[in-house]
């Protein structure tokens, strides 16, 4: 029987002890009985390995790393999710670039803006939480053309986006360990801080897993 205890599915069962047999001295003859131990419950708790992670948002130009079980989200077009893992220390952060590089906006607050500042801004967070400078990988989703129709490379920002995240994560020395990149459909993406998956979905229907 399974009952359902906080969020566990308990297996009620029993167990049946085997009979005892003795042995007894009745008129010079051995006469056999049997005594029948006692049933005793139990139970098994099978955990729920399929619960729902809490998801926080990362907006626009926003970095935010974690080290409890969460699941990182944004959504992206043109602008580029850059997702980082300390797989040693399950933590890590997620990065919603905007543009490629500083240089145009030296004095911008938000690092995250940029591909250029965001990376090593992104890196510094997550090491802050594991305290050790462990290897790090990454895996990058976005940078769509959303003005494919006007077949206007001037106009393609998220193919400069995607070449200067690569260009800023070899720099830190941080593998690319997964990408869904380029075409011209928006993307969501959700990352788990303790596994390292993302999860794209495409705004065409497709979904990958990295």
């Amino acid at each position: 029987m399974l009952l359902n205890f906080a969020g566990h599915k308990v297996n009620m069962a029993s167990i049946i002890m085997p009979n005892k047999i003795t042995e007894k001295q009745q008129s010079g003859k051995v006469a056999l009985t049997y005594q029948q131990y006692e049933v005793t419950p139990y139970a098994t708790i099978q955990a729920n390995t399929n619960q729902k992670l809490e998801e926080v948002r990362v907006d626009m130009a926003e970095i935010k790393a974690e080290s409890k079980p969460v699941e990182l989200l944004t959504s992206v077009g043109s602008c580029i999710a850059i997702c980082i893992h300390d797989p040693v220390h399950k933590c890590g952060g997620l990065a919603h670039i905007m543009l490629p590089n500083s240089a145009i906006e030296p004095h911008e607050p938000l690092p995250g803006k940029f591909a250029d500042t965001a990376v090593p801004a992104l890196v510094k967070a997550i090491r802050r939480i594991s305290g050790k400078e462990s290897r790090l990988s990454a895996k990058i989703a976005g940078g769509a053309n959303m003005f494919a129709n006007l077949n206007t490379a001037s106009l393609d920002i998220g193919a400069k986006n995607i070449k200067a995240v690569k260009a800023a994560l070899a720099a830190h020395k941080i593998r690319l360990a997964g990408e869904d990149v380029g075409g011209s459909h928006g993307r969501r993406i959700t990352f788990n801080i303790v596994s390292g998956i993302a999860t794209v979905r495409r705004f065409d229907g497709e979904i990958t897993k990295l």
